[in-house]
């Protein structure tokens, strides 16, 4: 039996911007995606997961690793039973609660494959291989940020430019010992929607120039953070989310945070919260809020009927068992 998990994640500095090239930091968290792998008789490939059971192919997340195995390797491993399971919290009431699920099955999945073909984990070899299946299944709309987080960990990221020769930046850093919670609103929102319509506006002037203002604040940022001086990191990460909102309404015509979590944000700030923000692509699904102790956040979420979520930062894919 072969076990082996991969991270959620939180993007909470370069939403957007980082599908453009810009610097981001994100946080590998404790909710895990697993994969097991056992041998059986049945020369065939059995799958068992959160989304059903299949037999040789899958869903639209498992098929996308199999084509990418089949272009890159003379076979596939057969004669295996797999399953791949999620943690609990990554859907809540059947919804996406935005931490990163498919991004950790692909990378989860990638890695177990990859195990039984050369009985080892070299974490490059399977970045890369997650990278380009979810290249594929997103059609390349996205960045990358996480696939990399699952293999990777808490980590300062850049985009490639190149899916083949994986140009890609990374420097692990991690966040450190600050308490976590996500209020989950209820809401599921539709990442590759939202970056498609930013990328429609992407070559227009006051897009690219603000982009860059966005890029300095985020890089200004992360070395605070690097310097454990997250209370002024904080700020730059603030100023570069008003000019994210600026470019969204302004520009791109869509609206990121509804006046429901501009309240849960202000309620968490107020209760003690270092920061709150929705990460990643926005839209809907959750607010991340960051700080020392965050149990009046939890509290005053609660009473507005927000489910809270708890994370903890976590390390990146590992194997679990052997």
């Amino acid at each position: 039996m072969i076990r082996i998990s991969a991270p959620g994640k939180i993007l909470w500095i370069g939403s957007y911007s980082v599908v453009f090239g810009g610097i981001s930091h994100v946080i590998a968290v404790n909710k895990r995606v697993s994969c097991r792998l056992r041998e059986i008789q049945e020369r065939s490939l059995i799958f068992h997961t959160s989304y059903g059971d299949f037999k040789n192919s899958g869903n639209e997340l498992i098929n996308s690793v199999l084509d990418t195995f089949r272009e890159r390797f003379t076979q596939l491993p057969q004669g295996y039973e797999i399953e791949l399971y999620n943690d609990k919290e990554f859907i809540l009431d059947g919804k996406k609660t935005g931490l990163g699920s498919s991004s950790a099955a692909t990378v989860s999945l990638t890695a177990c494959l990859y195990y039984a073909i050369n009985g080892k984990l070299d974490l490059f070899e399977i970045h890369k291989l997650a990278q380009i299946a979810n290249f594929k299944r997103q059609k390349g709309i996205g960045s990358g940020f996480d696939i990399a987080s699952a293999v990777f960990g808490s980590i300062v990221y850049k985009r490639f430019t190149d899916l083949e020769k994986m140009d890609f930046y990374y420097e692990k850093l991690k966040l450190g010992n600050y308490d976590m919670v996500l209020g989950f609103t209820g809401k599921s929102s539709e990442t590759v929607g939202l970056v498609k319509k930013f990328v429609e506006k992407s070559n227009l002037e006051d897009f690219r120039e603000i982009m860059r203002l966005i890029d300095e604040e985020n890089n200004m940022a992360i070395r605070l953070v690097k310097l454990n001086k997250i209370d002024e990191a904080v700020e730059h990460v603030r100023l570069g989310r008003k000019y994210l909102n600026y470019i969204a309404e302004r520009i791109v015509g869509v609206k990121l945070v509804s006046k429901e979590e501009e309240e849960l944000i202000k309620i968490a700030e107020d209760e003690g919260a270092l920061i709150a923000l929705s990460p990643g692509a926005g839209g809907g699904d959750s607010i991340f809020a960051l700080g020392n102790d965050l149990s009046k956040v939890r509290e005053a979420w609660k009473r507005r009927g927000i489910i809270t979520i708890d994370v903890k930062e976590n390390e990146g894919l590992k194997l679990d068992s052997n």
